[in-house]
Protein backbone atom coordinates (compact mmCIF):
# COMPACT_ATOMS: atom_id res chain seq x y z
CA UNK A 1 0.00 0.00 0.00
CA UNK A 2 2.80 2.31 0.91
CA UNK A 3 4.60 1.67 -2.59
CA UNK A 4 1.27 2.46 -4.39
CA UNK A 5 1.05 5.91 -2.02
CA UNK A 6 4.31 7.04 -3.24
CA UNK A 7 3.49 6.27 -6.76
CA UNK A 8 0.28 8.28 -6.45
CA UNK A 9 2.40 11.05 -4.86
CA UNK A 10 4.86 10.90 -7.81
CA UNK A 11 2.62 11.00 -10.23
CA UNK A 12 1.05 13.55 -8.82
CA UNK A 13 4.19 15.99 -8.83
CA UNK A 14 5.01 14.96 -11.97
CA UNK A 15 1.58 16.20 -13.55
CA UNK A 16 2.28 19.55 -11.35
CA UNK A 17 5.55 20.48 -12.63
CA UNK A 18 4.82 19.92 -16.27
CA UNK A 19 1.40 21.50 -16.11
CA UNK A 20 2.89 24.37 -14.41
CA UNK A 21 5.80 24.78 -16.68
CA UNK A 22 3.36 24.30 -19.73
CA UNK A 23 0.83 26.90 -18.61
CA UNK A 24 3.84 29.12 -17.51
CA UNK A 25 5.57 29.65 -20.56
CA UNK A 26 9.31 29.31 -19.98
CA UNK A 27 10.19 28.32 -16.51
CA UNK A 28 13.74 28.15 -14.35
CA UNK A 29 13.72 25.14 -12.01
CA UNK A 30 13.18 27.87 -8.56
CA UNK A 31 10.30 29.59 -10.69
CA UNK A 32 8.57 25.77 -10.92
CA UNK A 33 9.63 25.40 -7.37
CA UNK A 34 7.93 28.50 -5.64
CA UNK A 35 4.84 28.02 -8.11
CA UNK A 36 4.32 24.35 -7.25
CA UNK A 37 5.45 24.59 -3.26
CA UNK A 38 7.29 21.50 -4.38
CA UNK A 39 11.29 21.37 -2.73
CA UNK A 40 14.09 22.27 -5.29
CA UNK A 41 15.19 19.03 -5.09
CA UNK A 42 12.02 17.44 -5.51
CA UNK A 43 11.48 19.38 -9.13
CA UNK A 44 14.68 19.03 -10.27
CA UNK A 45 14.58 14.67 -10.24
CA UNK A 46 11.01 15.18 -11.72
CA UNK A 47 12.33 17.77 -14.74
CA UNK A 48 15.35 15.67 -15.25
CA UNK A 49 12.75 12.63 -16.10
CA UNK A 50 10.82 14.98 -18.30
CA UNK A 51 13.76 15.95 -20.09
CA UNK A 52 14.61 12.16 -20.61
CA UNK A 53 11.40 11.56 -22.13
CA UNK A 54 11.30 14.81 -24.24
CA UNK A 55 8.28 16.39 -22.88
CA UNK A 56 10.78 19.23 -21.30
CA UNK A 57 13.25 21.29 -22.75
CA UNK A 58 15.37 23.50 -22.25
CA UNK A 59 15.22 26.48 -23.98
CA UNK A 60 18.35 28.81 -22.96
CA UNK A 61 19.20 30.99 -19.93
CA UNK A 62 17.20 34.05 -17.85
CA UNK A 63 17.94 36.97 -16.16
CA UNK A 64 20.51 36.60 -13.27
CA UNK A 65 19.33 37.44 -10.20
CA UNK A 66 22.70 38.61 -9.08
CA UNK A 67 23.86 34.78 -9.53
CA UNK A 68 24.16 32.71 -11.96
CA UNK A 69 21.80 32.75 -14.57
CA UNK A 70 18.82 30.08 -14.35
CA UNK A 71 18.18 27.85 -17.54
CA UNK A 72 14.89 27.89 -18.50
CA UNK A 73 12.59 25.35 -19.34
CA UNK A 74 9.71 25.04 -21.94
CA UNK A 75 6.82 22.03 -22.53
CA UNK A 76 8.32 20.99 -25.95
CA UNK A 77 5.77 21.06 -28.45
CA UNK A 78 6.81 18.23 -30.87
CA UNK A 79 7.73 16.14 -27.91
CA UNK A 80 4.41 13.98 -28.51
CA UNK A 81 1.33 14.11 -31.07
CA UNK A 82 -2.50 13.56 -30.83
CA UNK A 83 -4.81 12.34 -33.14
CA UNK A 84 -8.53 13.71 -32.76
CA UNK A 85 -11.53 12.69 -34.80
CA UNK A 86 -14.54 14.48 -35.62
CA UNK A 87 -17.29 11.69 -36.53
CA UNK A 88 -20.45 14.59 -36.06
CA UNK A 89 -20.29 16.17 -39.66
CA UNK A 90 -21.00 16.12 -43.33
CA UNK A 91 -17.49 14.35 -43.57
CA UNK A 92 -15.56 12.95 -41.20
CA UNK A 93 -12.34 14.29 -40.03
CA UNK A 94 -9.38 14.01 -38.41
CA UNK A 95 -6.11 16.16 -37.31
CA UNK A 96 -2.72 15.65 -35.81
CA UNK A 97 -2.14 18.23 -33.64
CA UNK A 98 1.39 19.22 -31.24
CA UNK A 99 1.06 19.69 -27.79
CA UNK A 100 0.61 22.79 -28.12
CA UNK A 101 -2.67 22.67 -30.34
CA UNK A 102 -1.40 23.07 -33.69
CA UNK A 103 -2.57 20.86 -36.32
CA UNK A 104 0.06 19.33 -38.41
CA UNK A 105 -1.84 17.32 -40.51
CA UNK A 106 -5.69 16.88 -42.00
CA UNK A 107 -7.64 14.17 -43.69
CA UNK A 108 -11.56 14.07 -44.37
CA UNK A 109 -13.73 10.71 -45.72
CA UNK A 110 -17.23 10.95 -46.78
CA UNK A 111 -19.75 10.42 -44.02
CA UNK A 112 -22.80 10.02 -46.22
CA UNK A 113 -24.27 6.70 -46.45
CA UNK A 114 -21.82 5.20 -44.19
CA UNK A 115 -22.85 3.13 -41.14
CA UNK A 116 -21.91 0.42 -38.87
CA UNK A 117 -18.88 -1.38 -39.60
CA UNK A 118 -18.09 0.95 -42.31
CA UNK A 119 -17.54 3.66 -39.89
CA UNK A 120 -14.79 2.19 -38.07
CA UNK A 121 -13.09 1.43 -41.59
CA UNK A 122 -13.16 5.20 -42.24
CA UNK A 123 -11.34 5.43 -38.76
CA UNK A 124 -8.69 3.52 -39.59
CA UNK A 125 -8.18 5.38 -43.03
CA UNK A 126 -8.01 8.44 -40.85
CA UNK A 127 -5.75 7.70 -38.45
CA UNK A 128 -3.44 5.84 -40.82
CA UNK A 129 -3.52 9.35 -43.18
CA UNK A 130 -2.31 11.37 -39.90
CA UNK A 131 -0.50 9.26 -37.82
CA UNK A 132 2.97 10.10 -36.87
CA UNK A 133 5.86 8.26 -37.78
CA UNK A 134 7.66 6.99 -34.86
CA UNK A 135 6.82 6.72 -31.23
CA UNK A 136 5.72 9.95 -30.62
CA UNK A 137 1.49 9.02 -30.40
CA UNK A 138 0.80 10.42 -27.02
CA UNK A 139 -3.24 9.22 -27.92
CA UNK A 140 -6.54 9.19 -29.87
CA UNK A 141 -9.67 11.50 -29.15
CA UNK A 142 -12.76 10.50 -31.18
CA UNK A 143 -15.89 12.43 -30.86
CA UNK A 144 -19.09 10.87 -31.89
CA UNK A 145 -22.65 12.21 -31.98
CA UNK A 146 -25.38 10.34 -29.81
CA UNK A 147 -25.19 8.78 -26.14
CA UNK A 148 -21.50 8.14 -25.13
CA UNK A 149 -20.35 6.79 -21.71
CA UNK A 150 -16.82 8.16 -22.13
CA UNK A 151 -15.73 6.78 -18.58
CA UNK A 152 -15.71 3.26 -20.52
CA UNK A 153 -15.38 4.36 -24.28
CA UNK A 154 -18.30 2.98 -25.44
CA UNK A 155 -20.69 4.57 -27.87
CA UNK A 156 -24.50 3.72 -26.83
CA UNK A 157 -26.01 4.71 -29.41
CA UNK A 158 -25.47 6.83 -32.72
CA UNK A 159 -27.95 6.85 -34.65
CA UNK A 160 -26.83 8.24 -37.92
CA UNK A 161 -24.04 6.08 -37.79
CA UNK A 162 -26.36 2.86 -37.28
CA UNK A 163 -24.16 2.05 -33.66
CA UNK A 164 -25.31 0.72 -30.87
CA UNK A 165 -23.21 -0.53 -27.75
CA UNK A 166 -19.88 -0.17 -29.62
CA UNK A 167 -16.80 -0.71 -27.56
CA UNK A 168 -15.19 2.12 -29.54
CA UNK A 169 -12.44 2.61 -27.21
CA UNK A 170 -11.30 -1.18 -26.84
CA UNK A 171 -11.33 -1.48 -30.48
CA UNK A 172 -9.00 1.00 -31.82
CA UNK A 173 -6.36 0.20 -28.39
CA UNK A 174 -6.45 -3.04 -29.31
CA UNK A 175 -5.19 -2.09 -32.82
CA UNK A 176 -3.04 0.86 -31.93
CA UNK A 177 -1.71 -0.05 -28.60
CA UNK A 178 -1.83 3.52 -27.46
CA UNK A 179 -4.80 5.06 -24.72
CA UNK A 180 -8.21 6.16 -26.62
CA UNK A 181 -10.34 8.82 -25.21
CA UNK A 182 -14.13 8.65 -26.82
CA UNK A 183 -16.74 11.41 -25.94
CA UNK A 184 -20.06 12.91 -27.13
CA UNK A 185 -19.22 15.67 -29.78
CA UNK A 186 -20.86 18.69 -28.03
CA UNK A 187 -19.38 17.86 -25.06
CA UNK A 188 -16.16 18.06 -27.07
CA UNK A 189 -17.13 21.43 -28.03
CA UNK A 190 -17.56 22.78 -24.77
CA UNK A 191 -14.52 21.92 -23.49
CA UNK A 192 -12.71 23.38 -26.40
CA UNK A 193 -14.58 26.53 -25.55
CA UNK A 194 -13.44 26.15 -22.06
CA UNK A 195 -10.16 25.35 -22.67
CA UNK A 196 -9.37 27.93 -25.32
CA UNK A 197 -11.74 30.76 -25.88
CA UNK A 198 -12.70 33.62 -23.95
CA UNK A 199 -12.07 33.52 -19.97
CA UNK A 200 -15.11 34.02 -17.62
CA UNK A 201 -15.01 34.38 -14.15
CA UNK A 202 -16.72 30.79 -13.66
CA UNK A 203 -15.66 27.34 -14.07
CA UNK A 204 -19.55 26.59 -15.93
CA UNK A 205 -20.50 27.31 -19.42
CA UNK A 206 -22.87 25.85 -21.66
CA UNK A 207 -21.80 25.16 -25.43
CA UNK A 208 -24.97 24.32 -27.92
CA UNK A 209 -23.67 23.27 -31.48
CA UNK A 210 -26.26 23.54 -34.34
CA UNK A 211 -25.61 22.41 -37.48
CA UNK A 212 -26.51 19.19 -38.93
CA UNK A 213 -27.79 18.26 -35.81
CA UNK A 214 -27.90 20.17 -32.16
CA UNK A 215 -26.35 19.55 -29.33
CA UNK A 216 -25.32 21.18 -26.04
CA UNK A 217 -21.85 20.61 -24.18
CA UNK A 218 -22.02 21.28 -20.42
CA UNK A 219 -19.13 22.07 -18.45
CA UNK A 220 -19.44 22.19 -14.37
CA UNK A 221 -16.59 22.99 -12.02
CA UNK A 222 -14.24 22.92 -15.21
CA UNK A 223 -14.86 19.44 -16.31
CA UNK A 224 -17.84 17.93 -18.93
CA UNK A 225 -21.17 16.69 -17.40
CA UNK A 226 -22.16 14.00 -18.87
CA UNK A 227 -25.29 12.77 -17.01
CA UNK A 228 -26.51 9.88 -14.60
CA UNK A 229 -26.99 7.85 -18.36
CA UNK A 230 -24.71 10.22 -20.62
CA UNK A 231 -27.17 12.18 -22.10
CA UNK A 232 -26.69 15.30 -20.36
CA UNK A 233 -26.86 17.97 -23.18
CA UNK A 234 -29.19 16.30 -26.18
CA UNK A 235 -31.34 18.99 -26.34
CA UNK A 236 -31.86 18.35 -29.72
CA UNK A 237 -34.77 16.15 -29.38
CA UNK A 238 -36.75 18.32 -26.72
CA UNK A 239 -39.84 19.11 -28.18
CA UNK A 240 -40.38 23.01 -28.70
CA UNK A 241 -43.24 23.11 -31.39
CA UNK A 242 -45.80 21.11 -30.24
CA UNK A 243 -47.50 21.61 -33.71
CA UNK A 244 -44.14 21.18 -35.70
CA UNK A 245 -42.74 18.79 -38.27
CA UNK A 246 -42.36 15.01 -37.56
CA UNK A 247 -38.60 14.52 -35.71
CA UNK A 248 -36.80 11.91 -37.26
CA UNK A 249 -36.90 10.57 -33.46
CA UNK A 250 -40.66 10.03 -33.66
CA UNK A 251 -41.97 12.99 -31.98
CA UNK A 252 -43.12 15.97 -33.31
CA UNK A 253 -41.31 19.55 -33.17
CA UNK A 254 -38.04 19.04 -31.59
CA UNK A 255 -35.51 21.69 -31.96
CA UNK A 256 -33.41 19.78 -34.70
CA UNK A 257 -37.30 20.41 -36.80
CA UNK A 258 -36.70 24.12 -36.11
CA UNK A 259 -33.22 25.26 -35.73
CA UNK A 260 -30.61 22.93 -37.15
CA UNK A 261 -29.30 23.80 -40.93
CA UNK A 262 -31.98 21.47 -42.71
CA UNK A 263 -35.23 22.78 -40.89
CA UNK A 264 -34.21 26.44 -41.31
CA UNK A 265 -33.52 25.17 -45.53
CA UNK A 266 -36.81 23.40 -45.20
CA UNK A 267 -38.69 26.18 -43.50
CA UNK A 268 -37.34 28.39 -46.25
CA UNK A 269 -38.27 26.32 -49.50
CA UNK A 270 -41.99 26.35 -47.99
CA UNK A 271 -42.03 29.71 -47.55
CA UNK A 272 -43.70 32.23 -50.05
CA UNK A 273 -40.70 33.79 -51.55
CA UNK A 274 -42.50 36.08 -54.11
CA UNK A 275 -41.31 39.33 -52.44
CA UNK A 276 -37.98 37.80 -51.53
CA UNK A 277 -34.29 37.90 -53.34
CA UNK A 278 -34.22 33.78 -53.51
CA UNK A 279 -37.96 33.83 -55.45
CA UNK A 280 -36.39 31.87 -58.81
CA UNK A 281 -34.75 29.36 -56.36
CA UNK A 282 -36.04 26.22 -55.80
CA UNK A 283 -34.10 25.04 -52.59
CA UNK A 284 -31.44 27.94 -51.78
CA UNK A 285 -28.22 26.73 -50.07
CA UNK A 286 -27.00 27.63 -46.64
CA UNK A 287 -24.34 30.40 -48.32
CA UNK A 288 -26.90 31.59 -50.37
CA UNK A 289 -29.93 32.06 -47.34
CA UNK A 290 -27.31 33.97 -44.87
CA UNK A 291 -26.58 36.24 -47.68
CA UNK A 292 -30.10 37.09 -47.94
CA UNK A 293 -30.09 37.57 -44.29
CA UNK A 294 -27.11 39.73 -44.18
CA UNK A 295 -28.71 41.82 -46.89
CA UNK A 296 -32.10 42.14 -44.51
CA UNK A 297 -34.23 40.33 -47.17
CA UNK A 298 -37.49 39.88 -44.93
CA UNK A 299 -38.40 35.92 -45.75
CA UNK A 300 -35.05 34.99 -44.94
CA UNK A 301 -34.84 37.31 -41.80
CA UNK A 302 -38.03 35.64 -40.89
CA UNK A 303 -36.55 32.15 -41.19
CA UNK A 304 -34.16 32.99 -38.82
CA UNK A 305 -35.94 35.02 -36.46
CA UNK A 306 -38.01 31.27 -36.51
CA UNK A 307 -35.24 29.24 -35.97
CA UNK A 308 -33.60 31.37 -33.04
CA UNK A 309 -36.60 31.91 -30.97
CA UNK A 310 -37.24 28.27 -30.66
CA UNK A 311 -33.67 27.71 -29.93
CA UNK A 312 -34.60 30.68 -27.23
CA UNK A 313 -37.26 28.40 -25.87
CA UNK A 314 -33.99 25.80 -25.18
CA UNK A 315 -31.55 27.71 -23.91
CA UNK A 316 -34.35 29.31 -21.17
CA UNK A 317 -34.75 25.56 -19.96
CA UNK A 318 -31.44 25.22 -19.61
CA UNK A 319 -31.00 28.61 -17.62
CA UNK A 320 -33.65 27.65 -15.22
CA UNK A 321 -32.72 24.08 -14.55
CA UNK A 322 -28.89 24.85 -14.87
CA UNK A 323 -28.42 28.86 -13.98
CA UNK A 324 -25.31 28.92 -15.65
CA UNK A 325 -24.27 32.50 -16.80
CA UNK A 326 -22.16 32.01 -20.39
CA UNK A 327 -24.01 30.02 -23.50
CA UNK A 328 -21.97 30.21 -26.50
CA UNK A 329 -23.27 28.93 -29.48
CA UNK A 330 -21.32 27.36 -31.96
CA UNK A 331 -21.63 25.46 -34.97
CA UNK A 332 -22.92 26.63 -38.92
CA UNK A 333 -25.99 28.36 -37.59
CA UNK A 334 -23.87 30.70 -35.79
CA UNK A 335 -23.10 32.38 -38.82
CA UNK A 336 -26.48 34.35 -38.40
CA UNK A 337 -24.77 36.26 -36.34
CA UNK A 338 -26.60 39.02 -34.44
CA UNK A 339 -30.27 38.02 -35.61
CA UNK A 340 -29.74 34.96 -34.08
CA UNK A 341 -28.70 36.12 -30.88
CA UNK A 342 -31.24 38.75 -30.76
CA UNK A 343 -34.47 36.44 -31.51
CA UNK A 344 -32.25 33.33 -28.53
CA UNK A 345 -32.43 36.23 -26.01
CA UNK A 346 -35.89 37.63 -26.47
CA UNK A 347 -36.98 34.21 -26.24
CA UNK A 348 -35.49 33.72 -23.50
CA UNK A 349 -35.98 36.37 -21.25
CA UNK A 350 -40.06 35.91 -21.92
CA UNK A 351 -39.70 32.68 -20.78
CA UNK A 352 -37.32 32.89 -17.45
CA UNK A 353 -36.98 34.96 -14.16
CA UNK A 354 -35.75 38.50 -15.32
CA UNK A 355 -33.22 38.45 -12.96
CA UNK A 356 -32.06 35.22 -14.23
CA UNK A 357 -32.03 36.51 -17.48
CA UNK A 358 -30.23 39.60 -16.87
CA UNK A 359 -27.61 38.07 -15.60
CA UNK A 360 -27.15 35.45 -18.54
CA UNK A 361 -25.13 35.91 -21.24
CA UNK A 362 -25.52 34.36 -24.44
CA UNK A 363 -22.80 34.81 -27.38
CA UNK A 364 -21.16 33.48 -30.25
CA UNK A 365 -18.36 31.47 -29.68
CA UNK A 366 -15.20 33.06 -29.10
CA UNK A 367 -12.70 30.55 -31.02
CA UNK A 368 -13.14 32.79 -34.45
CA UNK A 369 -14.37 31.63 -37.77
CA UNK A 370 -11.50 29.76 -38.23
CA UNK A 371 -10.93 27.70 -34.80
CA UNK A 372 -14.39 27.69 -34.38
CA UNK A 373 -14.37 25.18 -37.73
CA UNK A 374 -12.62 23.17 -35.59
CA UNK A 375 -13.93 22.87 -31.93
CA UNK A 376 -15.06 20.01 -32.04
CA UNK A 377 -11.43 18.90 -32.67
CA UNK A 378 -9.50 20.78 -30.12
CA UNK A 379 -12.19 19.79 -27.86
CA UNK A 380 -10.70 16.01 -28.40
CA UNK A 381 -7.03 17.52 -28.10
CA UNK A 382 -7.91 18.93 -24.69
CA UNK A 383 -9.29 15.91 -22.72
CA UNK A 384 -6.31 13.94 -24.63
CA UNK A 385 -4.14 16.76 -22.85
CA UNK A 386 -5.98 16.88 -19.46
CA UNK A 387 -6.19 12.66 -19.10
CA UNK A 388 -3.04 11.61 -20.71
CA UNK A 389 -0.55 14.30 -19.08
CA UNK A 390 -2.87 16.63 -16.76
CA UNK A 391 -1.99 20.06 -18.21
CA UNK A 392 -5.41 21.36 -18.73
Amino acid sequence: MQKATHQHTKDHNSRLVLRTIYNGGELSRADVARVTGLTRPTVSSIVAELLESELVIETGQGPSAGGKRPTLLSVNGNGRHLIAIDLSGTDFRAARLNLRGDIEARATRPAAGVRGENVLASIHELIEAVRPSGEGLLGIGVATPGLVDPHNGIVRRAVNLGWVNVPLRDLLEERYGRPVHVANDSHMAALAEYTYGEATDSDNLIVIRAGRGIGAGIILGGLPFYGDGFGAGEIGHVVVNTSGNLCTCGNRGCLETTSSVRAILHQLESADRAQSSLAGLPSPSWSQFLAAVAEHDPVATDVAVFAGRHLGAAVANMVGALNIQTIAIAGRVADLGDILLDAVGAEMHQRVLPSMAESTKVRLSSLGPERAADIVILGCSALLLQRELGVL
